[in-house]
């Protein structure tokens, strides 16, 4: 096949993937048009539903925490791709569902205050949650703001900030818990600021990760 054919073909498999994302987005904008109109009260109570499953998580089952988790990535991943049009790869997600597997585990096995390796299961799961969630945020962030051509560093910039605001946020829930619905959930002093140092040392792992890994400008994500 020469030049010419190689050309053409490449222009055609363009236009019908092109005519294929047309096609996708008119069948998702009557979802689009819907989420709209319920968008403010929707993103409240998820955030409300979030935030009691996070407070509550580590009493409940297994088998509650993993259906409610894929739930919730679910109706995220419609979400997502219903208001804004962004199609998140599925193994962004799946690297989430294993972050919140690892805090889930831990607390069916009763690892956490147990010798975890050279470190405390408890720092391991900050740690390892954060390298995993680190890459959909970075993505997402690349994703929203790429019409202003930032350069992917500062898109992962800004993602470190929300990375660790959301680490922050967690450590506030935990201290709800243990002063208003009786939780063991604080180990000491100094347990908060060893939690959030353990996810500072994940967030920045899983940036780094993600600036090799989502290499791209053309909504792929290409792993290396």
């Amino acid at each position: 096949m020469d030049e010419v054919d190689c050309k053409a073909v490449f222009t055609q498999r363009r236009k019908g993937a092109k005519a294929q994302r047309e096609n996708v987005n008119s069948y998702f904008a009557p979802l689009r048009l819907c989420v709209k109109k319920i968008e403010i009260p929707l993103v409240m109570l998820s955030l409300l539903a979030g935030a009691a499953f996070l407070t509550k998580m580590c009493y409940l089952s297994l088998a509650f925490n993993t259906i409610f988790v894929i739930v919730f990535l679910t109706l995220f991943y419609l979400y997502v791709r219903g208001r804004l049009g962004i199609q998140i790869p599925i193994l962004l997600l799946a690297f989430v569902f294993m972050a919140l597997q690892v805090d889930a585990l831990g607390n069916y096995f009763r690892m956490y205050g147990t010798q975890f390796g050279p470190m405390q299961y408890d720092e391991f799961s900050h740690m390892t949650v954060q390298v995993l969630i680190s890459p959909l945020i970075v993505w997402l962030i690349h994703q929203s703001l790429r019409r202003y051509r930032l350069p992917f560093a500062l898109n992962a910039i800004f993602a470190v900030t929300i990375v660790f605001s959301l680490s922050a946020a967690y450590e506030i829930i935990e201290l709800w818990d243990e002063i208003y619905f009786g939780g063991k959930r604080i180990w000491g002093p100094y347990d908060t600021a060893t939690d959030l140092q353990w996810d500072l040392c994940g967030i920045i792992v899983g940036t780094l990760f993600s600036c090799i890994m989502l290499r791209d400008t053309r909504d792929q994500l290409v792993p290396h």
